[in-house]
């Protein structure tokens, strides 16, 4: 019995000596280079915006924030490289709800609850569907009344496993429409086929689009916010048009794997609260027409709750069919 008391002491001096380096080193975080790590390729709204906001948070850290692009599955790969680290907090994922349709779509065996919430940082909630000008479709009421007329005739750009694949699934269902979708890939990929007129029509958000639509290759017909976006305020809103259409914006958040210590998020949140209320990051941003939205881990967790439930409901609504 006493060598068994001895062996539980021993046992329980080692768990507070263990918890107590862990403290230590939490609090002289970060002694190293961070990877952010960026679940889709370079360019686009979700890397550019990561690297901006690594370039002012490292000024505050005091250590380099070294932005690592992995693609592929939609964000999976990206994901399960943070999800798997063992660094406390020396590996960072900078993403959006792809974690959730990713889950969803069974593109990837977690959701954004796998991981420790950090804080928000930025959001886009200028999504809007493009079709060519060259099409006979000029408004979201033609665009309606075509596919109404020819259910699953029309070709629609997306990602399946992505954001736009459920942008297009919560239209469908709640205007009583069919497209026909099609798996192109990223963006790029979108615009790429809307151009050559492999697809009839393509959702994303504004920035990246605004020089097609000024070129004469593209039209918007709206954007699908509840109220106009301050990074699109001349594109009217579906509401506006007469659709009741909405759809939630993209939210950009750091997230951690489970054993990075409350400490090291904490400092996180310091820095987002500090950068994203800073003029020259809120500048930089402009540039990149995304809008800083600094929220604190518990309030971007909420967020994406509610965001699961909704995409939940969509695709069992889809299941059905």
């Amino acid at each position: 019995m006493q060598k068994k008391t001895l062996l539980l002491s021993s046992l329980a001096l080692l768990g507070l000596a263990f918890q107590s380096m862990l403290t230590v080193q939490a609090a002289d975080y970060p002694t190293k280079a961070i990877e952010l790590i960026v679940p889709v390729g370079a360019g686009g709204g979700t890397d550019l915006s990561a690297r901006t906001f690594a370039k002012h948070a490292q000024k505050l850290l005091g250590k380099p924030v070294v932005i690592v692009n992995i693609n592929g599955a939609a964000g999976y790969n990206g994901s399960r490289t943070v999800r798997e680290d063992k660094s406390d907090g020396y590996k960072v994922l900078y993403t959006h709800q792809g974690l959730i349709t990713t889950y969803l779509t069974k593109v990837a065996p977690y959701s954004y609850d796998a991981f420790k919430p950090g804080p928000m940082i930025a959001e886009d909630p200028s999504m809007g569907l493009f079709v060519s000008s060259k099409s006979s479709i000029k408004t979201i009421q033609d665009l309606i009344a075509k596919t109404k007329a020819e259910p699953g005739r029309l070709k629609a750009a997306t990602e399946f496993g992505g954001v736009t694949y459920f942008m297009l699934l919560k239209l469908q269902q709640e205007q009583g429409i069919k497209f026909n979708l099609i798996d192109v890939g990223g963006d790029s990929a979108k615009v790429t086929a809307l151009l050559s007129g492999f697809v009839d029509l393509m959702p994303r958000v504004y920035f990246g689009a605004q020089d097609y639509i000024k070129s004469g290759d593209f039209v918007l017909l709206g954007q699908a916010g509840a109220t106009r976006a301050n990074n699109a305020a001349e594109v009217p809103t579906y509401k506006e048009q007469g659709v009741d259409f909405t759809f939630p914006a993209y939210k950009w958040s750091l997230f951690f794997s489970e054993n990075t210590p409350q400490e090291v998020i904490n400092r996180w949140d310091e820095v987002a609260r500090t950068v994203t209320a800073s003029p020259a990051f809120q500048k930089d941003m402009q540039k990149l027409g995304i809008l800083p939205a600094y929220h604190t881990p518990e309030q971007a967790k909420a967020a994406y709750a509610e965001i699961q439930t909704l995409f939940t409901e969509l695709s069992a609504e889809d299941a059905k069919k």
